[in-house]
């Protein structure tokens, strides 16, 4: 078996020189000399066999980083950065937008420093500690904290807002639809009113007459 193995890999080479009868000289590589020429042999030993090359270990991308909870990372395709028309420069900054945080640690764009208070619900426990229906219910009222967004990051948070809103119009149910297309187009309409607008602005009938 050792053996066998080992002719796998390396063989023999014998080099055949033919003389014919006129003293033509020909060099034959593992080819015996045809009948009735003068045949020399030389063997020059073992060649090793060339190994098959390895194949090249397959390029492994790296995992995606799982995006932050309200925001949209370019994970593939052209980088489309968006910024404010040079033509909606002389409009009006855009409305006051916070960067709110709920008692579950989740991030959110809102439009005011106050929102609602969220019922969280409590369980409620029977003298015998039992939580059987019927023992009734009750919550904890958490409040949300909320920061103001600075004026330079106004309108790329704006555009992170309306982002928002596009995509949970997206997966909006027939329930939601009419809602969220209402939030949308405000959110839009506050941007295009604002020098954050990525659109020049529409000309003023009005402006325009003699």
């Amino acid at each position: 078996m050792l053996f066998a193995a080992h002719a796998a890999c390396a063989q023999e080479t014998v080099f055949y020189k033919c003389t014919d009868a006129k003293g033509n000289v020909s060099m034959q590589n593992g080819t015996p000399c045809a009948a009735g020429m003068k045949q020399e042999v030389r063997r020059i030993g073992e060649v090793k066999t060339v190994p098959v090359p390895a194949k090249k270990p397959v390029a492994v991308e790296a995992p995606e980083e799982k995006p932050a909870y309200g925001d949209f990372v370019m994970v593939r395709g052209p980088a489309m950065k968006r910024a404010p028309a040079p033509e909606a420069a002389a409009l009006p900054a855009p409305p006051a937008l916070f960067q709110c945080r709920t008692w579950e640690n989740k991030d959110y764009l809102g439009e005011t420093d106050s929102p609602e208070p969220t019922c969280a619900r409590l369980e409620v426990v029977g003298i015998d500690g039992s939580t059987a229906l019927g023992m009734g219910a009750a919550c904890e009222m958490k409040y949300d904290t909320c920061t103001a967004v600075p004026a330079e990051q106004l309108c790329a948070s704006w555009y992170r807002h309306l982002d928002d809103a596009e995509f949970k119009l997206k997966y909006a149910g027939n329930d939601s639809r009419r809602e969220r297309q209402a939030a949308f187009d405000s959110i839009d309409k506050k941007i295009k009113a604002s020098h954050c607008s990525t659109v020049a602005p529409e000309e003023d009938p009005a402006k325009s007459k003699p």
